[in-house]
């Protein structure tokens, strides 16, 4: 059986979050960004959905009846215009550079309405705001070592909700929903920050809703984000 690469449990979060997007018993077209070894891809698979997967480590996929293409260092998603109801993404984000290239390609390759649902760390919970002020590297983020590029093990891209948010819109995606694999008790212990958190945020930024997104309850105490966005 395919091993989740993954924290074990974040493919039961990610598929109660995906179904709550998208009917599975309808049998959508679902593309496996960075599949890994397959688990997600045969758990979807088995829900319903037809299934196709890509990574740029193709020897380690092991999920047969999937439709399996590896993704070269261009980025380039190997499947044709409008081809997916929907695209996943889980743990992938903060591996890559170059997210608007991503993006574009999520976007072609989705069809109009289609759904992409990524996870990656939360750097904006209150123990990663704590931790970049006492180290300089958020939760989950360390020192990259110059000249070393692995894309595999190193996170690279530790960017907010907002980044996301603004990142999906150049290319025609909007956000759609927000929610966490779990709530880090860390973060909780931290919770006496939140008013002052919120206050200043009120202070410098208004009602913007854009700012309360990066306070919301979700990006204080969520140890991952799982970010809904939808084509059109």
């Amino acid at each position: 059986m395919p091993r989740e690469l993954a924290i074990p449990g974040t493919h039961d979060r990610v598929l109660k979050a995906f179904a709550g997007a998208i009917d599975l018993q309808s049998r959508p077209r679902v593309l496996d960004i960075g599949a890994g070894q397959g688990a997600l891809s045969l758990r979807l698979q088995e829900a319903g959905a037809r299934v196709s997967a890509c990574d740029v480590v193709p020897e380690q996929f092991d999920v047969p009846g999937v439709d399996f293409r590896a993704v070269g260092p261009d980025g380039r998603l190997p499947f044709d215009d409008s081809s997916f109801d929907a695209a996943i993404a889980v743990e992938v984000l903060e591996h890559i550079d170059g997210h608007d290239r991503f993006f574009a390609e999520v976007a072609r390759v989705l069809a109009p309405g289609g759904i992409v649902l990524f996870t990656t760390p939360n750097v904006l919970s209150l123990k990663s705001r704590l931790r970049f002020l006492l180290t300089g590297f958020f939760y989950s983020f360390g020192p990259l070592e110059p000249f070393t590029r692995d894309p595999v093990s190193q996170h690279v891209a530790p960017f907010s909700v907002n980044r996301y948010e603004w990142m999906m819109s150049q290319h025609g995606l909007r956000l759609a929903g927000l929610a966490t694999d779990r709530i880090q008790t860390s973060s909780v212990l931290l919770s006496f920050l939140v008013p002052f958190i919120r206050f200043s945020t009120w202070r410098q930024f208004g009602g913007s809703a854009l700012a309360r997104r990066q306070n919301s309850t979700v990006a204080l105490y969520g140890r991952k984000l799982m970010v809904i966005g939808r084509k059109g």
